[in-house]
C-alpha cells in the first residue's frame, strides 16, 4: 500500500463529512494521539482509516465534540484494528460517549497468539510481518499545540497506514491455528482496565505490628475504601497510606497532613469526618481483647515449588500451542496460580474464558 492521504479534520462541517465517507465500513483502522500529564490524558488527535487510501486525521483540540463520529464509530458490529490500544479506546470511548467499545482487534495481542513475543512496538510487528521498516521521529512533541506541522501530519497518517495491510496477514494467521474469534476475546480484555479488587488485611504485609487499636482502624479503612463505587477509590485515601494511619491514629485533619503520602485534597474534603469516625473506632476496640496477628512468612517451600511447577507448566503448555506466555499470563494471573496450586488444585482447572479455550 502506497502512502496514505491525510485529511485534515477541523470544523464541525468537515467533521460531518469525515462521518459520512467513513459509515458503514465494517472495519476501522485507529491510532490516537494525546498529552499524558499527571492525573489525566489530553486527546489531540485521532487517526481513522476505513481501509483505501485516505486516513482522516480527526483535530480534537479545534472540535469541542465529536458527536457526528459516535453512531459512526460506535456501531456494535464495527471493528476497531489498533497497536497496544488500551488507551486508545479508553480515551475514544470518553470522547465518543460510548458505554461500550465495539469490537476490538488489537495487533499486539494477535502477534502474542501466534508465538512467544509480545509486548512488541508497531514499527517492530510491521518489518515482522510485512517487511518494511520506517522511521518515528514525531513521538516526542507536544500534540497539543497547533499548528500541526506537515512532518506530524505525514507522522499521524502513518500510525494507520499499514494496520489494514497487518491486519489481514494476521487474520490469515489466525484462521490457520483457528483463533480469529480468540483475539476478539483476548483484546477486548487487554484494551479494558482491570477491575479493583477488594482490599483485605493479607494485602498488609505488616499488619501484625498493630495493637487492638491500630488493626480495627486498618480494618475500618479496608472496609471504608471496599464501600466505595469503584470509579470514586480513585479519590479516596490512598491505600499505601492505611498502615500508617492506623499506626498513628490521626486525632485531627491537621495530623492527617503530617503523614506522608496523605494528599492535602483529600484531608480538606474528607480529613475531619475520617479523624472522628477512627478515634471512635480505635476507643471502641480498646475495650475489647485482642489477640495479634501472626506474621506472615516472607516464603514457604510449598508456595516456592507451587511457583515451579506453575512456571514450568506455562512455559511448556505456551511453547506447545505457540502462544505468548507473558500475554495470557499477567503477573497478578501469575500469582493466583501459584496460590491456587499451593492449596492444592491444578494449574489449568483455574482457567476460564478464552485462555481455556486456546490451552485445553
Amino acid at each position: 500500500m502506497g502512502p496514505m492521504k491525510p485529511i485534515l479534520v477541523e470544523s464541525t462541517a468537515a467533521l460531518e463529512a469525515a462521518a459520512k465517507a467513513l459509515a458503514g465500513a465494517p472495519r476501522f483502522h485507529i491510532d490516537t494521539e494525546f498529552l499524558a500529564g499527571p492525573g489525566e490524558k489530553k486527546l489531540a488527535l485521532v487517526q481513522v482509516s476505513r481501509g483505501g487510501d485516505e486516513v482522516w486525521l480527526i483535530d480534537t483540540m479545534r472540535l469541542s465534540a465529536l458527536g457526528a463520529l459516535a453512531p459512526v464509530l460506535g456501531r456494535p458490529d464495527a471493528e476497531w484494528v489498533l497497536h497496544a490500544g488500551r488507551q486508545d479506546v479508553e480515551l475514544l470511548q470518553a470522547a465518543l460517549g460510548l458505554a461500550v467499545a465495539p469490537r476490538v482487534f488489537d495487533t499486539q495481542v494477535a502477534w502474542g497468539l501466534l508465538g512467544p513475543e509480545y509486548p512488541v512496538a508497531l514499527a517492530y510487528l510491521q518489518y515482522r510481518v510485512l517487511g518494511l521498516r520506517s522511521s518515528k521521529s514525531e513521538q516526542a512533541v507536544d500534540w497539543t499545540r497547533r499548528p500541526l506541522s506537515p512532518e506530524q501530519i505525514d507522522y499521524a497518517a502513518g500510525d494507520v497506514a499499514h494496520l489494514p495491510a497487518i491486519r489481514e496477514a494476521l487474520g490469515e494467521r489466525l484462521r490457520a491455528k483457528g483463533r480469529e474469534d480468540l483475539v476478539l476475546q483476548a483484546s477486548s480484555e487487554a484494551v479494558l482496565s482491570e477491575p479493583d479488587r477488594p482490599l483485605g488485611l493479607d494485602g498488609f504485609r505488616n499488619a501484625w505490628q498493630l495493637d487492638g487499636p491500630g488493626l480495627a482502624v486498618l480494618k475500618h479503612l479496608i472496609d471504608a475504601h471496599n464501600a466505595l463505587p469503584p470509579a470514586e477509590r480513585a479519590w479516596g485515601l490512598p491505600p499505601q497510606a492505611f498502615l500508617q494511619v492506623a499506626k498513628v491514629i490521626p486525632e485531627t485533619a491537621e495530623e492527617f497532613l503530617r503523614l506522608r503520602g496523605v494528599p492535602a485534597g483529600w484531608v480538606r474534603r474528607f480529613g475531619a469526618a475520617t479523624a472522628s469516625a477512627i478515634v471512635r473506632v480505635s476507643a471502641q476496640a480498646a475495650k475489647e481483647p485482642f489477640t495479634p496477628l501472626e506474621p506472615p512468612p516472607y516464603a514457604t517451600w510449598e508456595g516456592i515449588r507451587a511457583e515451579g511447577r506453575v512456571r514450568d507448566w506455562i512455559a511448556r503448555t505456551c511453547e506447545e500451542r505457540e502462544a505468548s506466555p507473558d500475554l495470557l499470563f499477567p503477573s497478578r494471573l501469575v500469582a493466583e496460580l501459584c496460590r491456587h496450586v499451593a492449596g492444592g488444585g491444578e494449574v489449568a482447572g483455574a482457567l476460564g474464558g478464552w485462555r481455556r479455550a486456546l490451552l485445553g
